[in-house]
């Protein structure tokens, strides 16, 4: 291939990968606003300010531009939350609340899109790409649990069942909290509101410390 050639070739592969982020950005706001259902291939182009053609150029329907955006979005969600802390289980329930709200906080369309699904968390969902991403959160904390079980602060249960009750509370708590600070959001202390709730709902002592004392008292 000539240097020309290879030079038009990067350029193309440049401009297509703009449009795509143009594209992927601007659906997602768009989703978030109005809901999948309500949501045309017409309004993502209006909001990107291009054409039809060029849309269709880089995403074949609303489908797969929903599909992509759950799927970036939630491997990028679930690793945040996976890195966040280790030691002892309420460590890691405190980290890793911590990192979930604060990423729904930092990506608000996506959070919105989420909340717009109309379904529980606590449930299985219906779309395959959510669904997915669902199971690997509930059994990331159904670990979690298992582990705050072990090391006795954490009451005795199905973990499964338990995890899945976990994530239908923190739907709830975030979607209220947010609610009410509107703009003012603040991830810390929603995050430190839900653990409140979360605590009294799954330590045998509620107000036991966390981080190194804690792993001391399981002990």
């Amino acid at each position: 291939m000539s240097s020309i050639k290879k030079k038009n070739s990067k350029l193309e592969a440049a401009r297509s990968r703009m449009y795509h982020d143009l594209i992927f950005e601007c659906a997602e706001r768009v989703f978030a606003e109005k809901g999948f259902d309500e949501c045309t291939m017409q309004d993502v182009a209006a909001e990107a300010g291009i054409s039809l053609k060029t849309l269709y150029t880089a995403f074949p329907g609303k489908n797969e531009i929903y599909a992509e955006i759950q799927a970036v979005r939630g491997i990028a969600f679930l690793d945040r939350v996976r890195g966040a802390g280790m030691g002892g289980a309420l460590e890691k329930l405190e980290s890793g609340l911590r990192a979930f709200v604060s990423f729904l906080v930092d990506h608000d369309a996506y959070r919105r899109i989420l909340l717009r699904e109309g379904h529980a968390w606590g449930l299985d969902p219906i779309t395959e790409n959510t669904r997915e991403h669902w199971r690997a959160g509930v059994n990331h904390v159904a670990a979690v649990l298992r582990q705050g079980m072990d090391e006795g602060v954490f009451h005795e249960g199905d973990a499964e069942l338990l995890a899945a009750s976990v994530t239908a509370v923190m739907q709830v708590q975030l979607a209220g909290r947010l609610f009410r600070a509107g703009n003012q959001a603040n991830a810390a202390e929603i995050a430190e509101g839900t653990l409140v709730v979360l605590r009294r709902m799954l330590c045998v002592d509620p107000d036991a410390p966390i981080g190194r004392a804690e792993l001391a008292a399981a002990s």
